[in-house]
């Protein structure tokens, strides 16, 4: 069952087989004995390419739930000798795993050094027991109902310039302001409306999107001085805190998501995990270090 998964996740056999160490021949003849054994062809292959079969789906299900299984039991007693073990399989955004994840995990496992990761960065939603993830950190406004999550900190939308830009262009005042400014826009959020809201209650902002895109490619445009961003908080606080980029329109507020460690709904939750995401939630703090030293008003 863990070669067949195997063989799904990475695409192929002679992947598969250099994950696990084996021969590519003694992978297929393990996907081949399975399928005996089961009387069931469970993947369509071709010399070009390798697909599951309508019952090859519906197996490889069951398999990720069994071989869940057999993990929590492989590794209950890691609770009582305290020392976590093994790969945790992860996802997240690009830009939060390079900002904040990846110097956790680096600290991580020097703490514990029998544990490794196998991350999957990507701005989009993934079917965590598809893709057989153990933890995914997401933010967002709202979380699947068929998952648990562990709410970790507010995420701050903070509108942004560098120096250099405002010293050319003007510092906005106030959100309608920003019709008259190069404004930085995500792809797939908003691109030209900006929602705000103050202290004479919401609105929304056509701006002028000059140039749109992903969320780590604005955020190195801001720090050109090719315009005016919103960006996370995490992303640019030591920004903010080092001069590079200083935030705008701060009486006014945009729509904030919070940063969520998502898993599947189990009724055990692997140690691996837990301690994991135990000592990254005490990283991160109550308020999210990110957000500290530049402003007063920081979410609490």
């Amino acid at each position: 069952m863990r070669i067949f998964a195997c063989v799904v996740d990475s695409g192929g056999f002679s992947a598969a087989a250099d994950q696990l160490g084996l021969s590519q021949a003694q992978v297929t003849r393990h996907v081949a004995a399975l399928e005996s054994d089961l009387g069931l062809r469970l993947l369509e292959r071709t010399t070009r390419r390798m697909h599951l079969t309508e019952i090859g789906e519906a197996y490889l299900d069951r398999c990720r739930r069994i071989l869940a299984l057999v993990e929590e039991a492989d590794t209950m007693g890691e609770a009582h000798r305290g020392e976590p073990r093994g790969v945790l399989r992860l996802t997240s955004s690009v830009s939060f795993a390079r900002a904040h994840l990846a110097p956790a995990i680096a600290e991580y496992m020097q703490l514990f050094p029998e544990t490794g990761f196998d991350l999957i960065l990507s701005d989009r939603t993934l079917n965590m027991v598809d893709e057989g993830i153990d933890l995914a950190f997401r933010i967002t406004h709202a979380v699947d109902p068929g998952l648990v999550a562990r709410p970790l900190a507010p995420c701050r939308v903070v509108v942004c310039a560098s120096p250099a830009y405002i010293e050319r262009n003007g510092r906005p005042e106030r959100p309608e302001d920003l019709r008259h400014h190069d404004c930085l826009s995500h792809s797939y959020f908003k691109r030209s409306i900006w929602p705000f809201r103050g202290a004479g209650g919401e609105q929304s902002i056509a701006v002028r999107t000059r140039v749109a895109g992903d969320v780590d490619f604005l955020h190195a445009l801001a720090c050109a001085g090719a315009g005016v961003a919103h960006l996370p908080s995490y992303l640019v606080g030591d920004d903010i805190r080092a001069g590079v980029l200083v935030p705008l329109l701060e009486d006014y507020e945009m729509p904030s998501p919070s940063v969520y460690a998502v898993y599947p709904s189990r009724h055990y939750l692997l140690p691996k995990v837990r301690s994991f995401l135990d000592y990254f939630a005490e990283r991160v703090g109550d308020p999210p270090h990110w957000d500290r030293g530049w402003s007063d008003s920081a979410p609490q």
